[in-house]
């Protein structure tokens, strides 16, 4: 797991309110990561499609794209 990988989980993770619920997007996680966005949205692609995420929002329904830590995603960063 990459080193991005891991600070996006984290800092999804930091952002989200309750376990299962995030209303952060990309841009978002990228400055309290203090990462660049475009990296930030390819970890998080990578990320759901690895099975680490659960999508919370959608663009088409909410007009915002989230996603939470899904139980394989805390499991990893250790605090579950």
């Amino acid at each position: 797991m990459s080193e991005n990988k891991l600070n996006v989980m984290k800092a999804i993770y930091a952002l989200s309110d309750e376990i299962d619920y995030n209303i952060y997007e990309a841009i978002d996680i990228a400055e309290y990561a203090r990462m660049d966005e475009s990296v930030v949205e390819e970890s998080i692609r990578e990320l759901y499609d690895e099975g680490y995420l659960g999508e919370c929002m959608t663009v088409g329904d909410d007009g915002y794209d989230t996603f939470y830590l899904n139980k394989k995603g805390r499991m990893l960063i250790g605090v579950e």
